[in-house]
């Protein structure tokens, strides 16, 4: 059985190792800056002003979703109030369709409302159909703004 928890510095491993099969996956091999990518992540989830959630069953992870507050001019700029941004929600590809992306992305969302956010923006690739079936699902709708090949979607919280 799938359990879904706050994550903390003993799990930023473990997560970004999901993070890194289920592109291995998707990419079929072909990912460019694949290692700037993965220090870029495990430092994401290092960061004091987010928070991350493990899925796990029994001992083994096998999801993760990350989170910190929205920013302006593409995060670059200051915090939008009530404002998050979705950046990171994996499965392990051998669970792909077991439905574990829906309830990490429903235990993020709640987890967000419980923060006291209420609105969440993510970027997918425009690519990815599988994530904007799950995005489409969970309230997300695409904003129309593009960017290197990923789509900006947002919810209401």
């Amino acid at each position: 059985m799938v359990q879904i928890r706050l994550g903390g510095p003993d799990d930023v491993e473990a997560a970004v190792a999901v993070y890194e099969r289920s592109n291995e996956e998707r990419r079929h091999g072909d990912w460019p800056n694949r290692a700037e990518r993965i220090e870029e992540v495990t430092a994401r989830l290092r960061e004091p002003e987010g928070w991350f959630l493990v899925a796990s069953d029994g001992d083994t992870p096998v999801a993760m979703a990350a989170a910190v507050p929205s920013r302006a001019n593409d995060g670059a700029g200051a915090v939008i109030p009530g404002g998050l941004f979705l950046g990171l929600v994996f499965v392990l590809p051998e669970r792909w369709g077991e439905g574990i992306g829906g309830a990490i992305m429903d235990a993020v969302l709640a987890e967000a409302k419980r923060r006291g956010y209420s609105r969440a923006t993510l970027w997918t690739h425009e690519d990815n159909v599988r994530s904007q079936r799950l995005y489409r699902r969970r309230g997300f709708s695409p904003t129309g703004r593009i960017q290197a090949g990923e789509g900006e979607w947002v919810r209401d919280l």
